[in-house]
C-alpha cells in the first residue's frame, strides 16, 4: 500500500485489489505494508499447528461455577493432568479458567467448577424443549497446559498461561499447541504488538473471536531462548502479584506496610521493559522491517508494551489490605509462618506471610536461580529470617506464634469492647505485631482514626464485598442501629453457630444493657441537675440499644425455629439469603416489579423453586425437590438422589 504523492487530498493511499486477498477473508485493510502482507501470504497459520479451541458453556453458571473462596481450598481438586485423573480425585470443584478482566502472562484464577464425576451434572442439564441446555465442548482438552485468551476486550488482546488442572469456559478462549511449537514463547508472540495489530487487521472490534486467532501467521523460525526467558521473566512478575492480592489462592500476604507501593511501581517498570524487549524478540523472529514496525506502532498508537495492565496502590488502599489481612488471622483464616508441609493444596497454606521458591515454580516454569527469586521477592535482608526450607519469613518466628494465637477458633468476632470476642482489640493486636504501634495507629489514622467504626460501618460494605465481588467470606451481622455488630468466618458456619451468637452475644448483651439502663434510671432518680440529665440520657440510649438487641435476638429466633445448616457448595448468596433480616446487604435489586435486596430476590427465587439444584432447597421443601428429581437427572446427581 503506497500514499498518494502530490495529492491536495492528506493520506489517500493506492493499493491493487489484489493486495486484499493475501489476508483470509480479505478485509480492506488500507494501512498494512507490503511486508506484512508478505507474512499472511507465506507464513502456516496459528490454526495450522496451536488451533484456539472453544470451552465449556455451562447454561446456568449461578449453579455450576463459584468463586474459589466460596467453598474453600480443601473442597477444590487442583493439579489435575486430565479427566480420569480429576473423576478419581473424587472432589466436587475444579479451578476454572473463564477468561475474566484485561490481563496479561497470568492471572484471572478466580472460579472454580462443579466438574464432579467427569461433569456428570453439567453433561445432564437439560433445558425445558427437552435439548441438551450445557455445551461441554472439547472436552478432551480439559485440565491441559495452555494459554488462555478473554474473547472480549476493549483494552486489546491478553493471553495468560494456563497450567495444568483447567477446565476451560467458552468465553476464557484456550490454546494448546502441538509437539512442534513452544507453549512459553507462543505466548509471547501472541502478546506482542505484531499479534495485536494482525487482529485488529482481520477484525477491528473488541471480539477476539476463535477465527480470527486461526489466522494469525506463526513464524516458521525457530525462537529464541531469549525470547522465552523473557517470556518467563514476565509470567513470574505476574504470579507474584497474585501472591500479593488477597482474593487469590496463591496469596501470602498483601505488598509490604513500609515499602509496597514502590515495590509494585519497580515490578511494572521491569514488567514494560520485558514486553518492550519481547516486542523486539518477535520482531526480528519475522524478519519484520523498521519501517513496517513503524506502520504497526502508528497504527496501535503505542506499543503492546504500553498497554501492559498497570498495577497501583495508594497508602490508604494499602491500609485497608493490612486491616483485612489482620481481620483473617484473627478469624482463623489466615496462618502466618506455618510451614508448606502443612499445607491445604499444592501452593501451602493461605496467608502465611512466607514466601519460597517454589511458590513460583507453576506448571512447566523452571525453578529460579537465586538471583532471579531476590529480584521478584527482595533480597533476604528484607525479611525476618529465612527457616530451614528457605522459606522466607516476613515477621520473627515469635511473633507469627503470638499472631496464631489471636486466631478466635469458632471463627465468631463482635465488634464490642472488653468481650472476649472482640475483633477490634485484635486487630489492633495484629497490627501492631506485625508494623510496630506507630505503624499501627498510622494504618488506621489513614482509614479514618477510629478502628471501631471501620469495622461497624466501612470495611465490610466498602471493602471486603468489593474485594470479594459480593460473595463475602466474613459474613457481618448486624442489628438494624448497629447495637451489635457480628463477623462470622463462612468455612466455619455450621448449624450451631448462630446458638452461639445467641447466646455468647446476643443475650449478654441484652442483659448488660437492661443493667445500663438500670443503673442510669436510678442514678437520675436520686441526683439532680447536670447528673441526672446525663445519668437520663444514657438510660434512654441503653434502653435505644437494648430494643436495636431486641430486634436482632428476635431475627436470630427466627432463622433457629427452622433450623440453619449451611453448605458451602451451595455458594455464599444461597446460604446468606436464610440471614437476610440479619445482613445489611447494601444492594439493591428488581424482583417481580419491585426493589429489593439482592438476598431477599435469592429468597424469592429459591422459594419459587428456582434453585431445587441448591442443599438448602431440599431442607426447606424436599417434597418438591424429589417430585422434581424423578424427571431430572441432573437435578437427582445433584441431591445424590
Amino acid at each position: 500500500m503506497k500514499r498518494t504523492e502530490h495529492n491536495p487530498v492528506p493520506n489517500v493511499y493506492i493499493a491493487a485489489q489484489c493486495d486484499f486477498g493475501a489476508i483470509p477473508g480479505a478485509p480492506w485493510v488500507y494501512w498494512i505494508p507490503a511486508g506484512i502482507r508478505r507474512l499472511f501470504r507465506d507464513l502456516p497459520k496459528l490454526g495450522d499447528v496451536a488451533q484456539p479451541r472453544q470451552g465449556l458453556a455451562t447454561a446456568n453458571n449461578f449453579r455450576f461455577l463459584r468463586y474459589w473462596w466460596e467453598v474453600g481450598l480443601e473442597r477444590i481438586a487442583f493439579d489435575c493432568r486430565d479427566r480420569q485423573e480429576a473423576q478419581a480425585a473424587g472432589k466436587r470443584w475444579f479451578p476454572y479458567m473463564k477468561g475474566g478482566a484485561y490481563r496479561k502472562w497470568y492471572g484471572n484464577q478466580t472460579y472454580v467448577v462443579n466438574w464432579k464425576n467427569d461433569g456428570a451434572e453439567i453433561q445432564n442439564f437439560y433445558g425445558p424443549n427437552g435439548r441438551l441446555a450445557s455445551r461441554p465442548q472439547n472436552t478432551d482438552y480439559y485440565f491441559r497446559e495452555g494459554v488462555t485468551f478473554s474473547a472480549i476486550s476493549s483494552k486489546g488482546f491478553a493471553v495468560r498461561y494456563m497450567p495444568l488442572g483447567y477446565p476451560f469456559d467458552h468465553g476464557g478462549n484456550a490454546i494448546f499447541p502441538d509437539d512442534s511449537v513452544d507453549l512459553i514463547s507462543l505466548l509471547g508472540i501472541l502478546n506482542s504488538s505484531y499479534v495485536l495489530a494482525i487482529l485488529r487487521a482481520v477484525n477491528p472490534t473488541i471480539n477476539f473471536y476463535v477465527d480470527d486467532l486461526n489466522r494469525v501467521p506463526l513464524s516458521a523460525g525457530t525462537p529464541s531462548v531469549v525470547l522465552r526467558k523473557l517470556v518467563e521473566a514476565a509470567i513470574h512478575i505476574q504470579i507474584v502479584c497474585d501472591l500479593t492480592a488477597e482474593p487469590t489462592f496463591d496469596f501470602i500476604a498483601p505488598p509490604r506496610w513500609d515499602t509496597g507501593p514502590e515495590d509494585l511501581v519497580a515490578a511494572q517498570a521491569r514488567l514494560r521493559d520485558l514486553e518492550a524487549r519481547i516486542d523486539e524478540e518477535v520482531y526480528c523472529l519475522y524478519g519484520i522491517s523498521d519501517k513496517d514496525r513503524s506502520a504497526i506502532e502508528a497504527e496501535l498508537g503505542t506499543s503492546a508494551a504500553a498497554d501492559g495492565d498497570e498495577t497501583s496502590i495508594t497508602r490508604k488502599e494499602l491500609a485497608a489490605r493490612w486491616i483485612s489481612y489482620a481481620v483473617g488471622i484473627v478469624m482463623g483464616r489466615f496462618r502466618p509462618g506455618l510451614p508448606r508441609t502443612q499445607q491445604l493444596h499444592a501452593r501451602g497454606l493461605l496467608g502465611r506471610a512466607v514466601f519460597h521458591p517454589t511458590d513460583l515454580a507453576v506448571g512447566s516454569l523452571p525453578a529460579l536461580t537465586p538471583e532471579e527469586f531476590d529480584a521478584l521477592v527482595g533480597p533476604v535482608e528484607r525479611f525476618a529470617y529465612v527457616d530451614a526450607e528457605g522459606g522466607r519469613h516476613l515477621f520473627p518466628a515469635e511473633v507469627e506464634r503470638q499472631l496464631r494465637d489471636l486466631a478466635l477458633p469458632e471463627g465468631i468476632a463482635v465488634v464490642q469492647a472488653h468481650h472476649s470476642l472482640d475483633l477490634t482489640a485484635r486487630v489492633w493486636q495484629a497490627l501492631g505485631l506485625m508494623w510496630g504501634e506507630k505503624d499501627a495507629q498510622e494504618i488506621v489514622a489513614i482509614l479514618g482514626g477510629d478502628l471501631v467504626r471501620y469495622l461497624e460501618r466501612d470495611f465490610w460494605p466498602k471493602v471486603h464485598l468489593k474485594m470479594y465481588r459480593r460473595r463475602p467470606i466474613y459474613w457481618l451481622l448486624q442489628s438494624p442501629g448497629r447495637a451489635v455488630t457480628v463477623y462470622l468466618y463462612h468455612e466455619r458456619v455450621t448449624r450451631d453457630t448462630l446458638f452461639v451468637v445467641k447466646s455468647e452475644i446476643a443475650e449478654p448483651t441484652m442483659r448488660l444493657l437492661a443493667a445500663r439502663a438500670a443503673e442510669a434510671q436510678s442514678i437520675a432518680e436520686e441526683s439532680g441537675g447536670q447528673i441526672r440529665m446525663r445519668a437520663r440520657k444514657a438510660a434512654e440510649t441503653a434502653l435505644s440499644d437494648l430494643e436495636d438487641v431486641t430486634v436482632f435476638s428476635e431475627a436470630l429466633d427466627r432463622v433457629l425455629e427452622k433450623g440453619y445448616d449451611p453448605d458451602l457448595d451451595d455458594g455464599v448468596l444461597i446460604n446468606l439469603t436464610v440471614l437476610r433480616e440479619l445482613v445489611p446487604w447494601p444492594r439493591k435489586k428488581r424482583y417481580a416489579g419491585r426493589s429489593m435486596s439482592e438476598l431477599e430476590a435469592v429468597w424469592q427465587s429459591l422459594e419459587a423453586g428456582e434453585y431445587d439444584w441448591a442443599h438448602m432447597a431440599m431442607r426447606y421443601w424436599p417434597d418438591r425437590v424429589r417430585e422434581k428429581a424423578r424427571r431430572d437427572k441432573s437435578l437427582a446427581l445433584a441431591h445424590g438422589l
